[in-house]
């Protein structure tokens, strides 16, 4: 910026040809300030100085080569990816505190500058929040755009709703307000980082809450129409016939997984939808919470992919019978039909054979695809020093943040469907209860023939 300035534009020499001498003689109080060419921008920047805690350090006396060298200033036309930026400014606060001779001189204090690490011990992925987020983020007010206001340790940003919210009060100066006319929120970052919270897919939001209201609005259509046909229906005298079916380690697995994803459920939506001003779960709360949960659903997930193998239970999800296509059209068929005449279950779980093959289909890309993605995406994102700086062209974090909901919403939408359907048995109640002592249960008419379970393959193609 200064690079066709001479040095005698701004150093003035206290004697006739006192730049000859070495050191050279110069003239402080002659000497033009900053405020001499930039004008009332300095006033602005002095009045801000002096609210500073910066304002006390050393002679008390306002000068901006403090933190800036006039010999290097930047090109402020320069456009510099965010990393690189936010390098480049915060070296201007590192200078100092990184720099025990710099400190002293600066502050007036006869001590070495304090640790940056042990100073931000309480900040969730320092090396992450250093990487793209300035100092003066956290450590000036964020009710006026001024950045040389910067504020007592004890006063500066703790609450991570300031930069992960979608309305984050850091972004909207630093960055300005969200462009409301495009669908990515905060879309200067898009290419460049990924803020959990600050950054969302508008449209894919409204389609995926759409898609989750019309599941729960199919489900409650469909349960409104099996209660008006049973009700039209006379009942016969049955008898209720238990069978054991499912093993004591399967169960526990399946309520541990059932209560971890209920707790994923409810974070991960705080951590991507948190608007409220003052949340009743906070950011950082959900934030820790979710990735300990998250992680005991991959220590639980690989219990139950060894427990699958050694038992034999992994066979359920891909062993096929040779009328497996049918079978599906068949239980296709009972859901949207069937169920409403009153016709009986055209499969019934067996302990070696527990889905019907619609069930199966189901299950097996759940469990053994979407939940692995899940589960790997969610480990990149807690350790996002292990991914590179792109893929596709496109910010790595973004990327894999984006598989990650996807997957966590396609397991949503499952869950929703799953929960009413497991109403489906012959009594709205058998299926749960069967997830607790192991027993399926089915109604058995009166002469033990005509609702015998039906099968479609018999036994011996197991």
């Amino acid at each position: 910026m200064h690079a066709g300035l001479d040095c005698d534009d701004c150093h003035v020499s206290s004697i006739p040809d006192g730049f000859e001498n070495t050191p050279h003689e110069i003239d402080y109080d002659a000497t033009p300030t900053c405020t001499d060419c930039h004008g009332g921008k300095i006033e602005d920047i002095e009045s801000q100085f002096e609210l500073s805690v910066h304002a006390s350090a050393g002679d008390g006396e306002f000068r901006c080569s403090y933190c800036h060298d006039p010999h290097a200033p930047p090109d402020l036309d320069i456009d510099l990816p965010v990393r690189d930026y936010v390098d480049f400014t915060n070296s201007v606060c590192t200078s100092c505190h990184t720099n025990d001779a710099r400190y002293r001189a600066a502050s007036g204090l006869d001590a070495a500058s304090p640790s940056l690490y042990d100073t931000h011990a309480w900040l969730p992925r320092k090396s992450t929040h250093a990487r793209i987020v300035l100092c003066v983020c956290c450590h000036t007010p964020l009710d006026h755009h001024g950045v040389h206001e910067i504020l007592p340790k004890d006063q500066a940003q703790r609450r991570c709703e300031s930069c992960h919210h979608g309305n984050s009060p850091v972004a909207a100066k630093f960055l300005g307000e969200p462009n409301r006319t495009t669908w990515i929120t905060h879309e200067v970052l898009f290419n460049e980082a990924y803020v959990k919270g600050a950054m969302r897919h508008r449209l894919v939001d409204a389609v995926l809450l759409a898609v989750a209201a019309l599941a729960i609005v199919a489900a409650l259509f469909h349960g409104i129409l099996r209660w008006i046909s049973n009700r039209r229906r006379a009942e016969r005298p049955f008898e209720v016939e238990a069978t054991p079916v499912y093993d004591g380690w399967v169960r526990s697995w399946h309520w541990g997984n059932a209560a971890i994803f209920v707790v994923l459920l409810v974070t991960g939506m705080r951590i991507h939808f948190g608007g409220r001003e003052d949340p009743l779960l906070s950011f950082e709360t959900a934030f820790h919470t979710h990735n300990l949960v998250g992680a005991a659903m991959v220590i639980w997930f690989l219990w139950f992919v060894v427990m699958g193998a050694l038992t034999g239970n992994a066979a359920s999800y891909w062993k096929k019978s040779d009328s497996w296509y049918r079978g599906i059209v068949r239980q296709v068929r009972y859901y949207l039909h069937g169920v409403f005449g009153g016709e009986p279950h055209p499969f019934h779980p067996q302990e070696k054979r527990r889905f019907n093959p619609l069930q199966q289909l189901i299950y097996l890309t759940v469990m053994y695809l979407i939940f692995p993605i899940l589960a790997v995406t969610g480990v990149l994102l807690l350790y996002p020093e292990w991914l590179p700086e792109t893929i596709a062209g496109r910010n790595a974090g973004w990327v894999v943040a984006t598989v990650h909901y996807l997957t966590g919403w396609a397991l949503t939408i499952f869950f929703v469907i799953h929960l009413y359907l497991c109403t489906l048995g012959d009594r709205v109640s058998y299926l749960f209860l069967g997830m607790i002592d192991g027993l399926h249960r089915i109604h058995v008419a009166g002469d033990n023939a005509d609702q015998q379970p039906h099968d479609a393959e018999p036994s011996e193609a197991e």
